[in-house]
């Protein structure tokens, strides 16, 4: 019997990691390699620094399938200490594979002979046309032989759509080590008022095993009137795979992806616990410099629900989060709609606080940075949402950044707790790695503000910005828990912009 949703809450999904162990961690990235293109998989060595596993226990394999799922290659790599990067492109070349134009997917296992708690491994996956630039984290991957192999679908949804002259909305869909059940994918195009405007069956049944595609809405709903306020799902099937998608938009005159990853529809209610101990369920924090724009866009995919929202916001001359007189009311007709929250110009921080007995537990949410006063189109789409009381606390949170080719990287610590008035002060501290790199800062974070650090700007990282590929990992460790991280890499001149959340 099939079932048709893959859901779990998101409390039980907390306790499920804490049961399971592995010993495999994989992701899947799609492959877009030229002359121009490349991928590098970057990542920081946490299973040693904060899981304490032997790093000789510990190691990295590669495999790249093209498009049709012939495997290029198969390539394993020791894992450093700290700091690392791999170049798909220097892998297929060491390989003897013409890297001339080459499309397809790679599937990236962490091997280690001690248990790990995640199957998700924390890497990202960064692209590059040229000298611009877009990220993401792990999506995609396969299940492990100790997981269940049930078929399950989903919708998969809530990225930023550009439609534009040479500019598309894609989605990369792949195929695990069995073929779907299913012989089609949904794509739906949808309005901002969650409307399906267009519906298309496309037929998957010739991708085989290990095999991949990328498809261009453009390409599917071809003579449309797209609004950019569209968006777009497509219900895709889990069998042997985990389909969270890498998705975003492509410049065709560039040849360049701009990246992010999906999340589904919320189908099922899930709603955050209510503790008297907090005056607030939940809590969506954003935060930016005086570089960049910032937007969120809360899309109409959660489940039903209705809770309000008490606003604080710190202005860059101010120097802790303060109440306004803003109110956001989440009604279920509201949530039934596109809901946009800007920062203006002189708003450094704004936390909005969530209060009801129906806040649902995932409230998907794209926080989109963009490059102030620049031109080009580029945009970085981080796949995030609001945290409820569920989240576990951490102490540790990493990253990474670019240091090379102009690109401005910093490092945004917000300090913002579930309490009305936040007294505490939080201490810690900031490690840099590069390759034969590492310095060490200590960092501060008043309550209630945000902590900026210019990793760009630091002196002893001048010989790296001389490297093409400058990427660093940083390390922020915490005396008390309770902090959220971004990390932005841009460039002020063309406004090339990617970056991500912490892990």
């Amino acid at each position: 019997m099939l079932k048709k949703n893959s859901y779990i809450s998101l409390k039980d999904g907390f306790r499920s990691v804490q049961k399971k162990s592995h010993y495999v961690a994989s992701s899947l990235f799609p492959v877009i390699i030229s002359k121009k293109n490349d991928l590098n998989i970057v990542f920081f060595n946490y299973w040693e620094i904060k899981n304490k596993i032997n790093l000789e226990n510990l190691r990295i394999f590669t495999k790249i399938y093209d498009s049709s799922g012939k495997l290029l290659c198969h390539d394993g790599n020791k894992i450093l200490k700290f700091h690392n990067q791999l170049s798909i492109k220097n892998i297929l070349i060491k390989n003897s594979i013409d890297t001339q134009n080459i499309e397809g997917v790679v599937n990236v296992e962490i091997v280690s002979l001690e248990k790990l708690n995640f199957p998700f491994p924390a890497i990202t996956g960064i692209y590059n046309s040229g000298n611009i630039y877009s990220s993401v984290h792990s999506a995609g991957r396969l299940k492990n032989n100790s997981e269940p192999q049930e078929i399950m679908y989903t919708e998969e949804t809530n990225w930023t759509c550009k439609f534009q002259k040479s500019i598309s909305p894609f989605f990369h869909y792949f195929v695990g080590n069995k073929k779907p059940f299913k012989k089609y994918i949904t794509v739906k195009l949808l309005s901002n008022n969650n409307e399906i405007k267009k519906s298309k069956k496309i037929f998957i049944d010739k991708i085989d095993i290990f095999g991949s595609k990328i498809f261009l809405i453009t390409d599917i709903f071809k003579k449309t009137k797209f609004q950019n306020t569209d968006f777009v799902s497509v219900e895709v099937e889990h069998n042997s795979i985990f389909p969270r998608m890498i998705v975003g938009n492509y410049y065709s005159k560039k040849n360049f992806y701009e990246v992010t990853h999906s999340f589904p529809k919320i189908t099922k209610q899930d709603y955050c616990p209510v503790d008297k101990k907090y005056s607030f369920s939940s809590k969506m924090l954003a935060y930016t410099n005086k570089d960049l724009d910032l937007k969120l866009k809360i899309f109409p995919t959660s489940c039903k629900g209705y809770f309000t929202g008490d606003v604080y916001v710190k202005k860059f001359s101010e120097t802790s989060l303060k109440r306004t007189e803003e109110f956001i009311d989440f009604s279920i007709k509201n949530l039934k709609k596109e809901n946009i929250i800007r920062l203006n110009k002189s708003e450094e921080v704004k936390s909005i606080k969530l209060k009801g007995n129906m806040i649902p537990s995932r409230l998907n949410t794209s926080f989109i940075y963009k490059v102030r006063g620049a031109k080009s189109d580029y945009s970085l789409d981080i796949a995030s949402g609001a945290h409820s009381l569920i989240f576990p606390k951490k102490y540790t949170h990493w990253g990474h950044g670019y240091v090379g080719e102009g690109f401005n990287s910093i490092v945004m610590i917000a300090n913002d707790n579930y309490e009305k008035l936040n007294h505490t002060e939080f201490k810690g501290t900031l490690d840099i790695y590069s390759f034969n790199f590492h310095e060490k800062l200590s960092v501060k974070i008043k309550p209630g503000s945000l902590l900026t650090i210019d990793i760009s700007k630091h002196k002893k990282l001048k010989k790296l910005k001389k490297n093409k590929l400058s990427f660093i990992s940083w390390c922020l460790k915490l005396k008390k828990p309770g902090c959220e991280c971004f990390w932005v890499s841009y460039r002020k001149k063309d406004g090339s912009i990617f970056g991500d959340h912490s892990f």
